[in-house]
């Protein structure tokens, strides 16, 4: 299971139908007791044989409808709303026999009753995790959840046993499912942590509990919800007061707006940074021709030289959140130089592409936000020193009322950094031709796109050999198909146009 991200480990904590009602405050109504639950799902349209079914209900769906199509997939049994499992323990020929009286294993279907399926989930998930005795360590941050969580992992393959968050598994339903992958030799699991508003970091970590908490940074993500970045960053330190006993933390260096909330709590901290008075620090720091990053990085007082898979700097902050991480479950620094290698970012996330013709594709469009739009525009601006440099951008979302002005404020910024060419789509991202303005720039190459199609239509003839792009966007956008074509392009042997042979005006 070393070196990858597992999403099962070869023996799974094993609970029995009365611990799953005990901890949910559940009702056996048919089956046994001693029945032995060895894995947990909530999907049908995954294998269900031998499972346990948790009957979620959401806004859109009601898992209480496939209860009965559960049963007949081969469930060995199934935990949903009362109504729900009292139609399907109607229908169940031994649900009569035995109800809750202890007694030896049968064949009969486990059905358990309880108020809320996704609370019952939570406590299932909770009780597991406690079972395993492994250290829970919790990232959350406005940015660089998932790829701290993937560097992490990386770092703790050659190491350990974990599990960790699949994808962004990172909500009141994803956290409880990493949790559930626990097995008898984990010795560490991570979850990823994300909210909208303030609370919700709270009540994973009552999931979860704790004893190691990342924060990678505080910035202007999910503001349509949050309200301000004050709410944010209230919201981000519910992770460090969620601390199980004697929890430890891993915090950006100086940041105001998180320290405040910090204060008082009187955790263990390590800090990192690019400030050299935090605890973990970049001595120097360079991009390698083959589109990777080489530095020097200060650990609390020791110094490790590491090469990693990755060339945007920004990715460096991740990095030394998740060293923080590794160092505080006491593994040996030294290790980690040949630990780095096991690291690799998902795709979409800053990805450096080398195309026909000189050209380079940074291919960043997995998400964005301010915070993480600056730190891509600036690595842009690093890499393409000396080069013609083009940022595709698109519609950053769920910016609420500032939407505009952060657009505008991005727009400033591409012009501030001396970016040769801004191709806009979307329709907030007009603010950053706006911005652009401001600063005086927004001249012979400055285009914008109502929309994703029209953008795919024409942005080939914007290109020119020895170009440097970046594609950065939220994820609605979908800006990696315009990703997919310009690779595709290159890989036809179809060259770049040196003019924009589609005579299409910039607007200005």
């Amino acid at each position: 299971m070393s070196g990858s991200i597992p999403t099962k480990v070869e023996e799974l904590i094993t609970l029995t139908s009365q611990d799953i009602c005990d901890a949910c405050a559940g009702e056996l109504l048919s089956g046994s007791a001693a029945a032995l639950v060895a894995d947990i799902s909530t999907d049908t349209r995954a294998g269900l044989g031998g499972k346990l079914f948790v009957a979620l209900r959401g806004e859109n769906f009601d898992g209480g409808e496939f209860v009965e199509e559960a049963l007949a997939a081969g469930a060995m049994g199934v935990v949903a709303a009362r109504d729900a499992a009292e139609r399907a323990a109607a229908s169940s020929p031994g649900h009569n026999e035995g109800r809750g009286n202890g007694g030896s294993a049968t064949r009969d279907q486990v059905i358990i009753a309880v108020d809320d399926a996704g609370e019952a989930l939570k406590n299932i998930a909770s009780l597991v995790a406690a079972r395993s005795g492994a250290t829970v360590v919790a990232i959350t941050g406005s940015t660089g959840k998932t790829s701290t969580k993937d560097m992490l992992s990386g770092l703790l393959g050659p190491k350990l046993n974990f599990v960790a968050s699949r994808a962004s598994f990172n909500n009141e339903v994803g956290v409880p499912l990493t949790l559930l992958d626990a097995g008898e030799d984990t010795e560490v699991i991570v979850v990823e942590m994300g909210m909208q508003a303030p609370g919700e970091i709270r009540e994973l970590c009552r999931i979860a509990a704790p004893d190691i908490a990342v924060i990678t940074n505080i910035g202007p993500a999910h503001l349509q919800y949050a309200g301000s970045l004050e709410s944010i960053a209230r919201g981000k330190a519910e992770i460090a007061a969620g601390l199980a006993p004697g929890g430890r933390l891993v915090a950006p260096y100086g940041d105001d707006l998180l320290e405040s909330h910090l204060a008082g709590l009187d955790l263990p901290t390590i800090t990192f940074g690019f400030d050299r008075l935090a605890d973990i620090h970049p001595v120097y720091h360079e991009h390698t021709e083959d589109g990777r990053l080489h530095a020097l990085i200060s650990c609390c007082g020791r110094e490790i030289e590491l090469t990693f898979n990755f060339a945007p700097h920004h990715h460096l902050l991740n990095a030394m959140a998740a060293i923080g991480a590794y160092y505080l479950l006491g593994l040996p620094l030294e290790k980690i130089p040949e630990a780095v290698k096991n690291i690799h970012l998902g795709s979409l996330r800053g990805e450096f592409v080398n195309l026909a013709d000189g050209v380079i594709l940074l291919n960043d469009c997995y998400n964005a936000n301010p915070l993480s739009m600056r730190s891509s525009l600036e690595y842009l601006a690093s890499v393409g020193t000396g080069r013609r440099t083009v940022a595709i951008l698109g519609d950053m979302g769920e910016l609420g009322g500032d939407a505009s002005r952060y657009h505008r404020e991005v727009g400033r910024l591409v012009a501030e950094l001396g970016i040769d060419c801004l191709v806009a789509v979307g329709d907030l991202a007009a603010g950053y031709l706006d911005g652009a303005r401001e600063e005086g720039a927004c001249g012979s190459c400055c285009y914008h796109f109502a929309d994703r199609a029209a953008a795919l239509a024409e942005v080939q003839d914007l290109i020119e050999p020895g170009d440097v792009i970046l594609l950065k966007a939220s994820r609605f956008m979908k800006l990696e198909e315009i990703g997919a074509l310009l690779m595709a392009l290159a890989d036809a042997g179809t060259a770049p146009e040196s003019e924009n042979s589609a005579g299409r005006k910039p607007e200005r």
